[in-house]
């Protein structure tokens, strides 16, 4: 039986072929193949758990090699294979000719349990035409996403030769493993357990958010704000003084969002996976994520160790919200340019470059000074100039550049708050899914209409990284690749005027040009133009009119 693990590099991984051999000598297990101590590890906890679940632990010299071996391995996911592969090289289960993943950690007792980066380990073994996986047992529905593999659960190793006799008679697993499917001697004594009972859903909606719009009291101009940046996929920076709702706003965005595509849901459920907690991962709703302002740099951007994925990945496919975001360290707010303006992040470690997708809908929220009362009408701002000076540099010129859209939020007037009538969240759903709609149909007419050598030649796309390999343009109008800018986008008379008059006007950067020109598409797909009007471009270079300069506050 070939047997492999999996060793994850960011995102991707690798598939590790797990290699045993048993000869004459003092007895003793070797593990080679650049193993971590915590791989090394697993012949102590090997040896114990076969006894404990009813083998003999060969009393030989046994040498474990872990191919490819010029990559380093981490993680207890290597205690399963080893001990199924060391079980087999001595005889006590079936060598059956097939090709097998397995993963898990062994107790003393021989039971199997979890262990993170499942389900981007099924999808490298599927690709790889592996289609037998033995997985720890809460693992399992985990793994079932993916309906590619057979998941085998097991949880004691003494359930290895029944599941191996069964692979070999060509049976499938029939769903959960039953108490009633095990012989008598499968178990030791005292090791049953109540099986959770399965999702009636594969894909998981443990975290999905209920708020929605229907309670705020927000003005029109920053309910259409918000419509268009969940249409387009703009960024967005909402400040405002204490209690003007940017939270509240902000926090109920998802709920207006369109639900992830199988492709999607699947990448985000791969991360999630990889960070150890996929039973926190909204499923086919996109992710929201708001990280504390005292987060580090490892926390918001990826690393530690062992190496785990950072907020901006936690946020792919979905909504990274940073409250209060002149509180963040300044070198946190200035790391985010890089995975804002391509849709990864890129983490070195001892000459490895590992990648993580982090396709995220930024949104940043702050107060107009660090006491909240400056240019508010009845209130006394006890900032001073250089302190205020100050809490707007941390954000600084480049980050604010790559936000398409700045709001400011003034405080509800308390007949506002009072009023009955809500906000129709079923009609901002709609208007969102138009656009939506409108965007796809234009990018596969484009894509459709490329050659192959027109999309080599068309350079960077955020989508080439981690989608499909001939699909190069993305889902919404913020990331339309600079190339194609002016076909899509295209302008000619008064709209035309317009934008070069307000580039002259505002000193605008060649970044910011594009991303009007993007903004302003939005705008017309959502009021259902198919040229972009004059009105559009104003309306676009209005929102990018906030936040330029030390401290700008319009009020």
């Amino acid at each position: 039986m070939d047997l492999y693990a999996h060793e994850p590099l960011g995102f991707d991984g690798i598939l590790v072929h797990i290699e045993a051999d048993i000869r004459n000598g003092i007895p003793a297990v070797e593990i080679v193949g650049l193993a971590s101590t915590s791989v090394r590890e697993a012949r102590e906890r090997a040896r114990i758990a076969v006894r404990n679940a009813g083998f003999e632990f060969p009393q030989d010299r046994i040498l474990v090699n872990l191919s490819p071996a010029d990559l380093p391995k981490e993680g207890s996911a290597y205690d399963l294979p080893i001990a199924l592969k060391i079980l087999e090289k001595s005889g006590q289960i079936g060598d059956l000719p097939i090709c097998a993943m397995a993963m898990g950690e062994l107790t003393l007792e021989g039971e199997i349990r979890p262990v993170r980066g499942i389900l981007p380990a099924v999808r490298s073994a599927a690709s790889h035409g592996i289609r037998i996986c033995i997985l720890p047992f809460e693992n399992a529905q985990e793994a079932r996403i993916l309906k590619a593999v057979q998941v085998w659960p097991i949880r004691h190793l003494a359930e290895s030769n029944r599941i191996l006799i069964e692979i070999g008679k060509g049976k499938t697993p029939q769903g959960d493993v039953q108490e009633g499917q095990f012989s008598q001697g499968d178990l030791p004594i005292g090791q049953e357990k109540q099986i959770p009972p399965r999702s009636p859903s594969l894909w998981l909606d443990l975290n999905e958010s209920r708020e929605t719009y229907s309670d705020f009291r927000g003005d029109e101009r920053l309910m259409r704000a918000l419509v268009i940046a969940a249409a387009g996929g703009h960024n967005m920076f909402l400040a405002g003084p204490p209690g003007a709702g940017k939270t509240m706003a902000a926090r109920r965005f998802p709920s207006i969002l369109p639900d992830l595509s199988e492709q999607e849901a699947l990448d985000t459920a791969s991360i999630y996976s990889l960070w150890g907690s996929l039973w926190t991962c909204s499923g086919r709703r996109p992710p929201f994520r708001a990280p504390h302002h005292s987060a580090s740099m490892e926390g918001i951007l990826g690393g530690a160790k062992p190496l785990r994925p950072g907020e901006v990945s936690l946020a792919h496919h979905g909504v990274l919200f940073l409250d209060e975001c002149p509180e963040f360290r300044r070198d946190v707010l200035q790391g985010l340019r890089e995975p804002v303006e391509r849709g990864y992040v890129d983490i070195v470690r001892a000459g490895r470059v590992l990648r993580f997708p982090s396709d995220f809908q930024l949104i940043m929220a702050a107060n107009p000074c660090p006491c909240g009362n400056l240019g508010m009408r009845g209130k006394t701002c006890i900032c001073s100039p250089e302190e205020i000076r100050r809490y707007w540099k941390k954000l600084g010129g480049p980050l604010l550049d790559r936000i398409d859209m700045r709001i400011a939020i003034q405080p509800p007037k308390a007949s506002r708050l009072i009023e009955s009538r809500a906000v129709d969240v079923d009609l901002l759903r709609d208007k969102v899914k138009s656009a939506r709609e409108i965007q796809n149909m234009r990018f596969k007419r484009t894509n459709d209409g490329m050659s192959k050598k027109e999309k080599e030649n068309m350079g960077y796309s955020r989508s080439m990284m981690f989608s499909e390999a001939n699909q190069i343009l993305t889902c919404n109008n913020a990331h339309i690749p600079a190339g194609i800018v002016n076909d899509i986008c295209h302008i000619a008379g008064s709209a035309e005027k317009a934008f070069l008059s307000g580039m002259a006007n505002y000193s605008l950067s060649a970044r910011a040009g594009h991303s009007i020109l993007r903004l302003a598409r939005t705008i017309a797909d959502i009021d259902g133009e198919n040229e972009i009007t004059e009105s559009a471009i104003e309306e676009a270079i209005e929102y990018r009119q906030f936040g330029d300069g030390d401290a700008v506050w319009p009020f």
